[in-house]
């Protein structure tokens, strides 16, 4: 399907030529344009034959010689991504309430998602011209849900109704020259002990760029479902101690902390390649903290309010660490208040997964204090989980935030 153009950046070439919103565009240099991936495979020329059809239904060409200095300036409809047609046996989505924000419900298994934003996708909906066209514009790496490559487990776990081979598809992309990032959900008694072996034997024989191990996530609202073992301390010992024989291999954070056991060094994690995985960040957090603590400590002692780190179980013991070094220079300038999830379950002992509720309800803030959060428990919109804005949020605590990343990298008092 053509690409319809949404806007037109003013002074951009596009807009030189005379292209408008709700113009759609056919081909670039002959190459039909589909999506905002082709736009931006295809647009990366310097010369660009563009065939468009305007509001009139007329069908015009356009040439754009680039100067890399303007942009193109060509905006395109939001894209509509490929959804999930599995139908997982511990499937996040279907373990959450009606009310939270709507972006949270969509199943979303797009493999230009994968090659731009780094999402994990499933292969299972993939059509042979897609396959055909992840080789041919090399959209490479992708970030693949494999759980376990054992044909018949992945589809009893998964639940498609389809006849596909995890393994097949794997070697055929890595054949053609796809490099992958893959993740493996473990879910006790299902793809743990030997099949997660086994599992690892076949990604590392394929020289994966990365395997990352993460707990299974279980919340309250599974009353209906399928019944499943959370991983508890010894299987993630298990785990940690299956993960050391194989390189590129990383269990999360979570699974270092339910074995008790000391999150590994910077070197470990060969520069985070599974960041957004929860694979590596407490390790990060407390590397940018070294580096960053001078400057943070300084900033908030010109300001005359106490502040409050908000973080959920998992990384409690860790802004602990950060506020007594605070506390140390600046006496009683921070504390640090450990939030249970009640919306999701407290079992979920992620930070990202916190509510504004939640929050509201259980922190406790005093006048003269200025709480300060993760930016993850944030979408890109700045919407919590469950659908408050975080200008909204904010003047329901004393009218100020303070927004640190997940990694302690940037701050902003908003």
């Amino acid at each position: 399907m053509p690409l319809i153009i949404d806007s037109i950046l003013p002074g951009s070439l596009a807009a030189q030529e005379g292209l408008q919103a709700n113009d759609i565009i056919i081909s670039i240099n002959e190459n039909p344009i589909n999506d905002f991936l082709d736009l931006q495979f295809f647009s990366a020329e310097e010369s660009l034959l563009i065939k468009y059809e305007n509001s009139e239904k007329v069908e015009k060409e356009i040439f754009i010689f680039q100067d890399f200095e303007n942009p193109l300036g060509i905006i395109p409809i939001p894209h509509k991504c490929k959804t999930c047609i599995n139908d997982c046996v511990f499937c996040f989505v279907d373990q959450i309430p009606s009310n939270l924000r709507k972006s949270l419900y969509l199943k979303d298994d797009d493999y230009r998602l994968s090659f731009v934003y780094g999402n994990f996708i499933t292969l299972t909906n993939l059509t042979k011209k897609d396959i055909e066209r992840i080789i041919s514009q090399k959209l490479s790496p992708l970030y693949i849900s494999i759980h376990t490559t054992n044909p018949a487990l992945h589809k009893k776990l998964m639940r498609y109704k389809i006849d596909f081979n995890i393994l097949e598809k794997l070697e055929f992309l890595h054949k053609n020259g796809i490099e992958l990032n893959t993740q493996i959900v473990v879910i006790p008694g299902w793809n743990d002990g030997n099949e997660l072996i086994n599992t690892l034997l076949d990604l590392t024989s394929m020289d994966v760029l990365s395997i990352g191990i993460v707990p299974v996530g279980l919340t309250k609202f599974r009353n209906s479902l399928q019944k499943i073992q959370a991983v508890n301390p010894k299987l993630a010992k298990e785990i940690i101690d299956i993960s050391n024989n194989f390189p590129k291999t990383y269990c999360s954070d979570e699974i270092y902390i339910l074995a008790n056991q000391q999150i590994p060094p910077e070197d470990f994690y060969d520069d985070y390649p599974q960041l957004e995985n929860g694979i590596g960040m407490i390790r990060l957090l407390l590397e940018n903290w070294k580096k960053n603590k001078k400057k943070f400590i300084t900033e908030i002692q010109k300001i005359n309010k106490n502040f409050v780190f908000i973080t959920g179980k998992l990384a409690y013991e860790y802004f602990i660490e950060i506020a007594q070094e605070i506390n140390s220079t600046i006496p009683n300038k921070t504390r640090v208040k450990s939030i249970t999830n009640f919306l999701l379950g407290e079992s979920v002992t992620v930070t990202g997964l916190l509510s504004a509720n939640d929050i509201l309800e259980q922190i406790d803030l005093r006048k003269d204090e200025i709480a300060v959060v993760s930016s993850n428990i944030f979408n890109t919109d700045g919407f919590t989980l469950d659908d408050i804005h975080k200008n909204e949020f904010k003047t329901k605590l004393n009218g100020k935030l303070l927004i640190i990343d997940e990694e302690f990298a940037y701050w902003e008092l908003i």
